[in-house]
């Protein structure tokens, strides 16, 4: 009878409330907050996960799996205990489960850009192996500013992340030391963390992927080579990026050459803007490497757009392999990096230690050569 009053009451204060004038604000406070006590009433008499358990005839373990790891239950068990669900409308206590825990269930992720499909890969496997395992991901996005991830990873902490994925080992000791008095794991993704400082990471060699990329251009007879990168001020692996082109062109003696040398924000019209640049260069370069696919990709449309034919007059390569990379015409040479493969490990890695209260395992993934239709033999 009380609950059946409580609905009513419920029902009386919303029409209430849909029917005030928008000046009657104090009358609306008054109707929210009836709203809400009469929303706490119910919340105490609704069904909880052992009323399901038995009446589907199974343990509460049970109906947790079939929530959360439905892959590790019967099929006529999944069906049982969801026809159950459904009928009484059932949503977990997140809260309660996170008591009983003593976590949240939630992993930290933090991406420098959404805009770039390469990471996109990366967070939708990360997504892919939390859910697997009932956890949900918090993402921030940092837009390549090291305050705005700082502040993200603040927030993350604030929210009891029980870990955290992250890109690039470059930030500030303050961030690391709060990361160190939560006391909770965290992993490095698409740059190498050094082992002896305590940092685990899941990535690959930014700076033999670099070499690899120079070394195609350098077998194909090129030596004046260009070099497209992100700012390496901001950015940790677009500077082991431009090491590896300074390294091989002092290797093959080839001074660099300061209009040569053109860093950018990581998109298509920056690629071009540095490629009109070397295009405009007193001894314009044979070959151009590009350290991320995007900006390669704007730099081919503008040699096409200023009629240069790739890769007759001037090679490309670029960084990361892009699903566009080979859907542009001609198709784009390029390293292809385990953007899926770092995500889905980096999250299991992390995961696992969280289970075991321990430091997270790192793990370096192979980068490859692909040769397409953007690299030839050098001219002259």
């Amino acid at each position: 009878m009380k609950k059946y009053f409580s609905i009513l009451y419920r029902s009386a204060a919303e029409n209430f409330l849909a029917g005030l004038k928008p000046e009657n604000r104090h009358a609306k406070k008054a109707a929210k907050i009836f709203l809400l006590q009469t929303a706490l009433m119910s919340s105490r008499t609704r069904v909880t996960i052992r009323d399901i358990a038995r009446e589907a005839g199974v343990s509460t373990a049970t109906v947790s799996r079939v929530m959360n790891n439905p892959d590790t239950v019967s099929r006529r068990t999944l069906e049982t205990v969801n026809a159950v669900i459904a009928r009484h409308g059932y949503l977990s206590d997140g809260i309660a489960v996170s008591l009983a825990l003593a976590r949240t269930l939630t992993i930290g992720v933090v991406i420098p850009t959404i805009t770039n499909s390469i990471y996109a890969a990366s967070t939708q496997a990360i997504q892919g192996a939390a859910r697997a395992a009932g956890y949900t991901v918090l993402l921030g996005v940092s837009e390549f500013s090291p305050t705005t991830e700082d502040q993200l990873i603040r927030q993350l902490l604030k929210r009891r992340v029980d870990g955290l994925i992250l890109t690039g080992v470059e930030r500030s000791s303050e961030i690391y030391e709060s990361i160190g008095a939560a006391r909770i794991p965290f992993v490095v993704t698409w740059k190498q963390a050094d082992a002896a400082a305590g940092m685990a990471s899941v990535s690959f060699d930014n700076y033999q992927g670099a070499r690899l990329a120079m070394s195609h251009l350098v077998e194909l007879g090129h030596r004046r080579i260009g070099l497209v990168c992100g700012r390496s001020k901001l950015n940790d692996r677009a500077r082991e990026r431009r090491r590896a082109y300074q390294d091989v062109m002092r290797e093959i003696g080839t001074d660099v050459r300061h209009d040569w040398v053109h860093e950018a924000d990581f998109d298509h019209a920056e690629g071009r803007r540095a490629m009109q640049k070397l295009l405009a260069a007193p001894s314009r370069p044979t070959a151009v490497f590009c350290a991320n696919d995007i900006q390669a990709i704007g730099a081919l449309f503008e040699c096409q757009e200023q009629g240069i034919e790739v890769p007759g007059q001037i090679s490309i390569v670029g960084f990361d392999d892009v699903p566009a990379a080979q859907y542009v015409r001609p198709q784009l040479t390029t390293i292809r990096v385990p953007a899926q493969a770092m995500g889905e490990i980096a999250a299991k890695r992390l995961l696992e230690a969280i289970d075991r209260r321990g430091e997270p395992v790192g793990q370096t993934l192979p980068v490859e050569l692909v040769v397409r239709g953007t690299t030839r033999q050098a001219q002259d």
